[in-house]
């Protein structure tokens, strides 16, 4: 009986660091945060905050909830991904069958994975909130095409919210602006046999009668 293993789960990689794997259900996260980081950053479309990498000079903060802290914003504004839940597409379960090799009996499956992720955008000013929040649901949409290049299957839809007062002890009054937005990506990978390893051959040569 054929032993079935998974040398892959399709590998998608990090925009800014090819050699970077991104972990299945963290890709749209992940994509989405460096993909605001290149719009903030002096190649971008130009923005009143340039993020850099250096966490010191940068504008702006634009990291995922669990590395922000909320003191920060009276430095300077934030915008902090928190993702949401992921599905396979495929009704049916992860069993679409893409193609298959007659010889090896190797198959190539795909399915997409739905999910979102919500950008919440924080500044001690609420019209920069506003504005903040206003380019993250715009981009999603205007750079929907580039997008797919980098990873992304389809840019399903983007939403934003209203401005909110975020209360602290420690920090005065914070707004807030949460974007959603709702993506596809594509998924690939293989299942192939692997034969049991053989450890012995026993022969039996008989006595030949001419």
């Amino acid at each position: 009986m054929p032993i079935f293993v998974v040398p892959s789960k399709g590998v998608v990689k990090s925009i800014r660091s090819p050699n970077e794997r991104i972990e299945t259900h963290q890709i749209i996260k992940q994509l989405g945060l460096e993909f605001l980081q290149v719009m903030h950053s002096e190649d971008g479309p130009g923005t009143d905050r340039i993020w850099t990498e250096d966490p010191q000079q940068s504008e702006i903060m634009i990291v995922d909830k669990y590395t922000f802290n909320l003191d920060d914003v009276n430095v300077r504004p934030a915008i902090v991904a928190n993702r949401g839940p992921q599905r396979w597409g495929n009704s049916s379960g992860i069993s679409q069958l893409q193609e298959m090799d007659p010889r090896t009996a190797k198959r190539i499956h795909t399915d997409l994975i739905n999910g979102s992720v919500i950008f919440n955008c924080f500044a001690k000013d609420g019209i920069e909130a506003e504005t903040i929040a206003g380019n993250v649901f715009d981009w999603f949409r205007v750079f929907r095409i580039p997008l797919r290049k980098s990873g992304f299957f389809k840019i399903d839809s983007a939403m934003i919210g209203e401005e909110a007062l975020v209360k602290s002890d420690s920090t005065p009054d914070l707004s807030v602006v949460p974007v959603q937005v709702n993506a596809s990506i594509q998924v690939r990978w293989s299942i192939e046999p692997r034969a049991t390893r053989l450890r012995a051959i026993k022969a039996l040569i008989g006595q030949v009668t001419l």
